[in-house]
């Protein structure tokens, strides 16, 4: 099934009347209740907009119930504004951060200018990742997007049952085949749990699964992004001599499990496969740490019959030169990044920021003593822009211009006119 917007009506009120600014408010909750959370989010966000939305991004846990939560924000925004999302491990805002557990975070976008065109492909399971990409990507193609356009996807990273990973580099693939130059663009594998629980997405009243969105704005809006790694070499580089779909089955000639037991002799790896990280510099790898020029990722389980290390994505190929990644977290680093992404706005006005954070990252999950997504709170509500958070399972960027699924990263989006 295929769903494709229409554009954001024109201002509220007589033809001639002067537009208005675009606006963004944030709202949160943790109430079990689930169509009682979805009021408390939405009013939060809708306050922060000016009483006023005509898009809404809804993001929950899977302890919710989705039509219930659905709902719950409907009563508050009405039944005109759009509204897309989908599952999280948890959310945040300028003031509150919260995972696995009841939290809903809600965003709402108040414009005259701003041009909002959404766009479904559903059967992930079914139809596989090439062709609900090829379909998705042909759609945007085939859309009218003034101006600049920037581009938000949000894809179920399970497969049902959730004992498989629908594929993002399959999907970008096949995206990018019928889109040609990309946009700006960010995205991320939604997932509802650390037990892989599946995911639920909002594409306006429909409650789905298996599915992949897209939201495109344009009409003088941009969306300016940067990562947040967290990982540096922790070695030189080897090379991955055999691979089979997602399983790495030789690095430098050695069966894999065989090689990270050299590197690693703690054998605690094993039982945490998630704590295992490879880095593809795609830079100059004789050159200074770039940890722009890097991409992350992770390891998802131990295949011990074929001696293989698991990937979420099947993208690290025989002759994928990798190193060994050492999660670090410089908490500084994330205000100085920060800093760096709004100098590029050049006097344009933000008006909303979105963190698409890998669930891993959370301090509960990799041991941290301190919540780095506090930092980005504290950067954000600094520079007076509202932010909304969401841990996902795949967060996806750009690098060396095109769009690739990234592990252990946080991508950062700030939306101005």
């Amino acid at each position: 099934m295929t769903t494709q917007s229409q554009p954001l009506r024109t201002a509220h009120g007589t033809q001639s009347a002067p537009s208005r600014a675009t606006r963004a408010g944030v709202g949160y909750s943790e109430n079990a209740s689930s169509y009682d959370a979805g009021v408390e989010a939405a009013r939060g966000a809708l306050a922060g907009a000016g009483d006023r939305a005509d898009i809404v991004l809804l993001f929950a846990t899977s302890k919710h119930d989705p039509s219930a939560l659905r709902d719950g924000v409907r009563s508050v925004v009405g039944s005109g504004p759009r509204l897309i999302g989908g599952s999280a491990v948890g959310t945040m805002t300028n003031t509150h951060l919260g995972y696995e557990g009841y939290q809903v975070g809600v965003a709402a976008i108040s414009s005259d200018s701003v041009r909002i065109d959404m766009y479904v492909e559903q059967g992930l399971d079914v139809r596989g990742e090439e062709a609900v990409g090829r379909a998705l990507g042909r759609r945007i193609a085939e859309g009218t997007h003034p101006g600049e356009s920037s581009l938000l996807l949000m894809y179920d990273m399970l497969k049902v049952p959730p004992t498989e990973l629908n594929v993002a580099t399959l999907l970008l693939a096949a995206m990018g085949g019928e889109i040609g130059a990309w946009p700006d663009m960010a995205g991320m594998g939604l997932f509802g749990s650390m037990q892989f629980t599946g995911a639920t997405q909002w594409f306006d009243d429909q409650v789905l699964s298996e599915s992949a969105l897209a939201l495109v704005l344009s009409g003088g809006v941009r969306m300016h992004t940067t990562i947040m790694h967290g990982c540096r070499p922790a070695g030189r580089y080897y090379t991955i001599t055999r691979s089979e779909g997602a399983r790495i089955l030789e690095i430098d000639g050695t069966p894999a499990l065989d090689f990270l037991g050299a590197m690693l002799p703690d054998k605690q790896w094993e039982e945490y496969p998630l704590f295992v990280t490879l880095g593809v510099n795609r830079g100059d790898k004789f050159g200074d740490f770039n940890e722009s020029d890097y991409s992350n990722h992770l390891c998802m389980a131990i295949d011990r019959e074929a001696g293989a290390l698991v990937m979420f994505e099947p993208n690290l190929v025989a002759g994928t030169e990798v190193q060994l990644m050492r999660r670090s977290i410089d908490f500084d680093y994330i205000d100085q990044r920060v800093g760096s992404l709004f100098a590029e706005l050049e006097g344009r006005t933000p008006f909303l920021a979105l963190y698409i954070d890998c669930a891993g990252r959370a301090a509960a999950f990799c041991g941290a003593e301190r919540e780095e997504g506090e930092e980005v709170q504290r950067s954000l509500t600094a520079r007076g822009v509202p932010l909304l958070g969401m841990y996902e399972g795949v967060e996806i960027a750009k690098l060396v211009g095109q769009p690739q699924p990234l592990d252990w990263t946080g991508v950062l989006c700030v939306f101005s006119e």
